[in-house]
């Protein structure tokens, strides 16, 4: 039997002659590679996720955590493992400047909504990205898990505000501040809300300045916690908001780029990372932009982000424990090496429905 690959690096100065080559009759080429990553890294142990006490929190029943990869939350007093208070369906996932720059998570169910929030928590994270819309196509994608207005709730022990959200023609951007006894914090979220259910967003131009204007809000919290980026099932819209980043950073600093092996790696560390073909072609075509001139190859990201039609709604915050606490709180270096229903019964159809799923 042969081994299976593990990457296809092109040099940039072949790249337009190799996309070319694979989009010929019909793309078979295209599909052929996509079907080599079809197994990739599905012998690796879900144990967590099989848990009586966690199957409810997974989405889909086929989206399950890698253990080895898989976010652990601090259990809470007075319950083992096997009682399921450290799991999330969350998997940590290699960017281009640490080991843990992102977690990929599946979109909050009412009942894992306090969970997302707590792993937001623990982690340090300064930016959420979501890739969804509560509802697509008539079905619940995600759990409204933000507040809907400025009014504070309680996430668990963890007070919850929302104090600025600006729509933008593309996405919207929101702010919040979350207390945990005498500690603040604030998270920023950036909502993409044109990405279609099936398929991507046809141009990418909007996707594209979307995924800079994230990197430049990234870049400005180096020390802080990994970025947690979420779609429906968090594995195909998501892989593909984290294939693009890595390669908008390999196109400015390096001679080559590697698709097929940045997309293994990823689905080493989650299941189905980059889920359908339209989504792992449309990575090349980035690729094939840059070099035609469609993208410039340097940050374009300006501060209104999608371009016109801004409205912003700024929350005047009363309340003196928010007013009088301190901001982000830098975390410590840890990027060592890894040591459809909105219910909380499960799904086993992805949030990218597609009828050949590797």
């Amino acid at each position: 039997m042969t081994d299976l690959r593990k990457s296809k690096v092109i040099q940039l100065v072949d790249f337009k002659e190799a996309y070319l080559e694979l989009k010929q009759d019909s793309g078979y080429k295209f599909s052929d590679e996509f079907f080599e990553l079809k197994e990739i890294g599905k012998d690796q142990s879900v144990e967590a996720s099989l848990l009586p006490a966690n199957r409810g929190k997974n989405r889909y029943t086929n989206i399950l955590s890698y253990d080895k990869t898989r976010v652990k939350l601090n259990a809470i007093d007075d319950e083992s493992d096997d009682n399921g208070s450290d799991y999330i369906n969350a998997n940590y996932i290699q960017g281009n400047k640490s080991k843990r720059e992102f977690i990929a998570t599946q979109g909050p169910l009412p009942a894992t909504k306090e969970d997302f929030w707590r792993m937001a928590w623990e982690q340090r994270t300064p930016i959420i990205v979501a890739l969804c819309q509560v509802v697509e196509r008539g079905r619940i994608k995600c759990d409204h898990y933000w507040p809907y207005d400025n009014e504070p709730e309680y996430v668990s022990d963890i007070k919850l505000q929302m104090t600025r959200e600006s729509t933008l023609p593309e996405w919207t951007e929101r702010e919040f501040v979350l207390i945990k006894g005498e500690e603040r914090r604030e998270i920023k979220q950036f909502h993409f809300t044109v990405w279609p259910d099936n398929g991507v967003p046809s141009p990418l131009d909007p996707l594209v300045r979307f995924v800079r204007q994230v990197r430049h809000e990234m870049n400005r919290f180096p020390t802080m916690g990994p970025t947690i980026i979420h779609c429906s099932a968090g594995v195909g819209r998501t892989g593909t908001f984290v294939g693009i980043d890595k390669l908008l950073q390999d196109y400015k600093n390096k001679s080559y780029v590697d698709i097929f092996g940045m997309v293994y790696e990823m689905r080493m560390s989650r299941c189905l990372m980059v889920q359908t073909e339209m989504q792992y072609i449309c990575l090349h075509e980035l690729i094939y932009h840059l070099q035609t001139g469609r993208y410039s190859a340097g940050d374009d990201t300006d501060s209104s982000g999608g371009g016109g039609g801004v409205e912003k709604q700024n929350f005047d915050v009363e309340d003196p424990e928010i007013a009088r606490m301190d901001t982000r709180i830098p975390v410590e270096a840890s990027n060592e090496a890894f040591h459809d229903t909105s219910s909380s019964s499960s799904s086993s159809i992805t949030s990218d429905e597609v009828t050949k799923v590797p």
